[in-house]
């Protein structure tokens, strides 16, 4: 007679939970874990699949029920309990065989991995550094454009302001006595509407000496945003000098004025000098001479001849040679000098020695002063005096 409903779940119940017990009490029992269907799990091999697939084929056929008409007499809960440890049995070897695959094939993915840990590792290092290089780079990139958009923009905002605001809108010239403001203003060679930085300060001063030659300095004072000023210093001639047959104004610093006659120079008390060799002389410019000492032991000569008693007694001063240097005292007395050696000294010995009552007279005479141990005197009226 069969069994009710009932009797078989308990008894299904009852065989269930004695698989759990045994499978407590004996781990390799335990069926692996495994993936879905169509994802199997990685290193696993192909004992490992096929035991736990085996295990759960043995599971299922034992949960099966079994038909109720089974022999009088017998008893199915103890022939499905003899069968299931029987298949028990016979899977556990199976079972171990393949715990004992997996963990072999574990372990090797392990090492594998532990071996690929090191290269991923410097793998991932070296990515980080790229990336961190671009970055820097990038960030680099973008603050030299931002400067140089910054610097573009200033710089046009500069020519802008320059266009518009410093514009020459004011001249003026101060401290000018040989010339007036507007032959000072127009020989400079700047107008007005010009820019204020566009011109040299050297530039315009010579010109400016050029076009003025008793102009001796030029001070250019730009007062933004459009006014310039032209402070002048001016020299007056001293001396004069022929030049190709013409006679010329010069300074005290011998520079090359504008031409003038001989009795003109005369009536303003100006010096005639007797000049060595010279190489270049133009108005407005000092004088440049063939040997380059030669201007300055004359210098020498007549800043001391400036500083001394006879500067208002002298009419010529022959400057020729460097060794005879010679000058003519109230148009009838040459002193001969010889050369530039304590030159202040002969003059003042010149001094003393026109003080003389041999020199009251109209007498022409020679003063050698060449020797101050041995100064001789000679008379002679018809003395050249040229």
């Amino acid at each position: 007679m069969g069994k009710s409903a009932e009797a078989y779940y308990a008894e299904k119940l009852q065989q269930l939970l004695e698989l759990q017990a045994a499978q407590r009490r004996s781990p390799q029992l335990t069926p692996p874990r495994t993936r879905p269907p169509g994802r199997p799990s990685i290193g696993a091999d192909k004992s490992h699949t096929n035991t736990g697939r085996a295990y759960y084929d043995g599971f299922r056929s034992r949960m099966q029920p079994t038909p109720h008409d089974s022999k009088p007499g017998s008893r199915p809960g103890h022939q499905s309990a003899a069968r299931a440890s029987a298949s028990d049995r016979q899977q556990r070897p199976a079972t171990s065989q393949g715990n004992r695959t997996t963990s072999k094939g574990t372990s090797r993915n392990q090492q594998e991995r532990w071996d690929r840990g090191p290269q991923e590792e410097k793998k991932r290092v070296e990515a980080y550094q790229r990336a961190s290089q671009g970055r820097r780079r990038r960030k680099l990139r973008e603050a030299l454009i931002s400067v140089a958009l910054v610097f573009g923009v200033f710089v046009v905002l500069c020519v802008v302001t320059y266009q518009l605001l410093f514009v020459i809108r004011n001249l003026d010239a101060t401290g000018n006595s040989q010339y007036t403001a507007e032959e000072i203003l127009a020989s400079c060679g700047v107008d007005l509407g010009d820019h204020l930085y566009s011109f040299s300060s050297r530039v315009v001063q010579e010109k400016i000496m050029l076009q003025c030659p008793y102009v001796s300095a030029v001070d250019v004072e730009r007062t933004p945003p459009g006014s310039i000023a032209f402070s002048i210093e001016e020299e007056a001639p001293m001396y004069y000098a022929e030049f190709y047959g013409e006679f010329w104004e010069i300074s005290p610093s011998l520079r090359m004025l504008d031409p003038i006659s001989k009795t003109d120079a005369k009536e303003q008390g100006l010096m005639k000098l007797k000049l060595p060799q010279i190489q270049e002389a133009i108005s407005g410019k000092k004088i440049v001479f063939s040997n380059e000492r030669s201007g300055t032991y004359m210098q020498t000569v007549l800043d001391a001849l400036a500083a001394s008693d006879l500067a208002g007694r002298i009419s010529v001063v022959d400057l020729r040679s460097p060794h005879n240097i010679a000058m003519v005292c109230d148009e009838k007395y040459k002193l001969l000098f010889g050369n530039t050696d304590v030159i202040e000294t002969k003059l003042r010995l010149a001094v003393a020695v026109l003080e003389d009552e041999l020199f009251s007279g109209d007498n022409k005479a020679s003063v050698d002063l060449t020797d101050l141990n041995a100064t001789s005197v000679i008379i002679d009226n018809q003395l050249d005096l040229n």
